[in-house]
């Protein structure tokens, strides 16, 4: 699975407009993407499975932190008008005309982070790149604000004369300063010498030497875009509201995610194994449960065949036993003057012994060979259930046929050897 990250400039689209893009694979371990750009009608569109981020500047975004009324999550249709409500006077344009989006699993969090852009020109771009063919799945923004139990971030972007010096706090959200060659002093961040001193900070190439004595300490070296890949890592998603993609699309396009990483990921190697050597042992489980299930019917069928056989010496050709074992037994019963469980008389016994007290018998019956049915007879709910348990242990099935019922030989009690 592939990742086309798209960064949207912070103007308005036009026709020459060139968007800086990356194709990157969804890996844990992904490499640096390499920067490129293009026109939206020559981005690259990557065969599925694959995922169309849009990266949102951290120029564009403005971070607020709220406090929601309790229950809000259960109330799908107030969400954007709660937000409006709460952020307007926060904000210098109406929320009307802004975009406004939430952070991931909000409903958990006391304070929640929102980020807000203007909604013209997020729609604009969308909107550009769909007609160019690029479908956005997500819509990310390019630095968060951390989680509160995570450090201040000071993050250095571009180059020494158009760079950006970027803060990631807490509690505050995001702001920056741009960097250029006239700056020849430590910028005003608005952090204290605390706070800078427990920062962590990175740059990239081009600006890491003049951050590091700006800062007066040494910044982590990061490759170019690696921001992008923090950004697509993280789980968050500005295509809310009137932005929000097709729900179904974007549930697919976040379990391919999930599980690329599980088929991926070497922290879930051992895991991965263990699933294998699961099924690999169940496999041998079934097969083994197999092999014995069959070679015990084998086993019964070798031996009922040797009874037959050995009980009824003339019988050449074996196809069913317990079947041929019951036909020869009846041959016998017939030859001696024996009664058999389908003759008249056998039947109208287990009939008589079967019958409740308080139950009449029948007036009508017609017999034929081992069928008995009675007409004009009408037992209750409860006798009925007794007469048919009491013929099952006879070796008889009873039965409502019509307006009659129904005795016969149970063929699976004549069967039995």
């Amino acid at each position: 699975m592939r990742t086309l990250i798209i960064q949207l400039p912070t103007g308005l689209p036009h026709p020459g407009m060139n968007y800086p893009h990356a194709l990157v694979p969804t890996a844990p371990m992904s490499p640096t993407p390499p920067m490129q750009w293009a026109v939206a009608s020559l981005l690259p569109q990557p065969a599925p499975p694959s995922e169309t981020v849009a990266l949102v500047p951290a120029a564009a975004l403005s971070w607020h932190r709220v406090e929601l009324p309790s229950g809000l999550h259960k109330q799908a249709a107030r969400w954007q008008a709660a937000l409006q409500g709460v952020l307007e006077d926060r904000l210098l344009d109406e929320p009307g005309q802004l975009h406004i989006a939430l952070q991931p699993d909000w409903p958990n969090t006391e304070r929640p982070w929102v980020a807000v852009c203007d909604r013209a020109w997020l729609t604009a771009h969308v909107q550009a790149l769909e007609q160019a063919g690029v479908q956005v799945h997500r819509i990310v923004p390019e630095l968060y604000p951390p989680r509160a139990q995570e450090a201040t971030r000071i993050t250095a972007l571009g180059d020494a004369d158009s760079g950006w010096l970027w803060v990631s706090h807490p509690e505050r959200g995001i702001w920056g300063q741009a960097l250029n060659a006239n700056t020849a002093s430590l910028p005003a961040l608005g952090l204290s010498d605390d706070e800078r001193a427990q920062a962590v900070v990175q740059a990239e190439p081009g600006v890491v030497e003049k951050v590091s004595q700006l800062l007066g300490t040494r910044a982590r070296l990061v490759p170019p875009g690696q921001h992008w890949l923090n950004a697509i890592g993280a789980d968050w998603d500005l295509a809310q509201f009137e932005l929000r993609a097709n729900a179904q699309t974007r549930r697919l396009q976040h379990l391919q995610r999930k599980l690329h990483g599980l088929w991926r990921s070497p922290t879930w190697r051992p895991v991965r194994w263990g699933l294998a050597l699961l099924l690999a042992s169940q496999l041998m489980g079934l097969n083994a449960w197999a092999w014995k299930t069959r070679a015990d019917w084998q086993a019964q069928q070798s031996s009922w065949t040797q009874m037959l056989q050995e009980t009824f010496p003339q019988t050449q050709v074996v196809v069913d036993a317990p079947l041929q074992m019951a036909q020869q037994v009846d041959r016998l019963r017939q030859s001696s003057g024996q009664l058999g469980a389908a003759d008249l008389e056998a039947m109208l016994a287990a009939l008589g012994q079967a019958m409740p007290q308080d139950l009449a018998a029948p007036e009508q019956w017609t017999y034929q060979t081992g069928q008995l049915r009675l007409q004009s007879f009408k037992p209750t709910a409860t006798q009925q259930q007794s007469l048919q348990q009491s013929l099952r242990r006879q070796g008889y099935q009873w039965r409502a046929e019509g307006d009659a019922w129904l005795m016969h030989v149970n063929p699976t009690e004549r069967a039995k050897p």
